[in-house]
This record gives structure tokens, sequence and C-alpha cells, in this order.
């Protein structure tokens, strides 16, 4: 994995910078607030990295802050929101003001930024709340139960279920089974909530 890059900056636009690193150009993403902190042009710039692959896609994305990138990777840890959606929305709030309003599960101040709507708000609440209300500074480990369990709650709350009603079937019933699947999580939420 690429955790940062070196170099002389060549180039500089609001969404991304040309790094010059040992005679190759790096093209690499970033923010608003990134960019706000780029040094003059043929200045030496060290970013922190992600770097993202996909079938279609190899993108190296930049932050200048440490917090700035640990929300991004968790970001694009929730359901529906890929690199591109998560550099949006960190373009256009300080990263520290974004991590209050996750902890603070402020769904209506989420739904103000850029492609975020009601459900993804508070998607993004309950997957990433509890990990930064704790302070952790690890990435967030892939769970099995978390996704089953984001699955299932978004099922439900299509369904027109409350969203308290939901979190405590579904807690009371994971806490009973940890391998539950999606379906069969659903199913006996059904079974509970009517």
């Amino acid at each position: 994995m690429i955790e940062f890059i070196s170099g002389k900056l060549i180039k500089k636009y609001p969404n991304y910078v040309i790094i010059d690193n040992n005679g190759l150009g790096y093209k690499v993403n970033i923010t608003l607030n990134t960019y706000n902190t780029l040094p003059e042009l043929s200045n030496d710039i060290l970013l922190d990295t992600f770097f993202n692959v996909t079938e279609n896609s190899q993108d190296l994305y930049g932050f200048n802050d440490i917090l700035e990138k640990e929300l991004f990777v968790s970001l694009i840890s929730v359901s529906g929101i890929g690199p591109k959606k998560a550099i949006s929305i960190l373009s256009t709030v300080n990263p520290t003001e974004f991590k209050k309003r996750l902890i603070g599960g402020e769904v209506k101040v989420l739904t103000d930024l850029p492609g975020i709507g009601p459900k993804t708000a508070k998607l993004i609440i309950i997957e990433l709340k509890d990990k930064f209300a704790k302070g952790s500074d690890e990435e967030l480990p892939f769970d099995p139960v978390e996704f089953e369990r984001t699955d299932a709650f978004q099922a439900l709350l299509s369904l027109g279920y409350k969203e308290k009603e939901i979190q405590k079937v579904i807690n009371d019933i994971v806490s009973k089974n940890l391998e539950i699947k999606t379906q069969e999580l659903i199913r006996q939420s059904l079974k509970k909530l009517r």
C-alpha cells in the first residue's frame, strides 16, 4: 500500500495535484482543504495517501491532514459512498467540524453536504459515530456482523419502521447470534417488529 508520497509540486488544481517523484509525475486527487494548504509550485511536498484500486482504475488520493485521511477511509467504508463522493463531502467541510457532526449525530447538518440524503446521513452516523466518539485513530476493521447489521437496518428502514425500534431489535438478535446473515436478521427482525 502507498502510505505517502513526497516530491516536487509540479501542478496544482482544486481537485488534484501532480507531484514529481524521481522523474515520475503522480496525479494525486485532493480535497479543497488540502489544496488550500499547498505550497507554491516547484516546492517539496509530502501528502499522506490512500491508493484505491477498482476493476477500471487505480487512483491515488492525498491528504495534508491525517484526520481528513481517516475520515476519507471511514466514509468509503460506508455502503454507497465511493472515493469521489467522499472527496466531495470532505471538500465542503473542515475535517474537525465533520467529526463533531458525526459524533453529535447531526443528520440535518450532514444532509446539507453535497450528495448526502437523509438515509445516507443516518447510515454514515450509524456506522461511524462510535468509531470517532471513542477517539480511535485506527482504520475501521472489516467486521462482517456490522455489514449484516447495516444491510438489515437499511432494509427495515425502507419498509417504514422507526430507527430506534430497528436498532433495538437488531442489537438484541445479533447479541444472541453473531454469525447471523442479513436475510435471517431481517426475517427475525420483522417477526419482532410486528
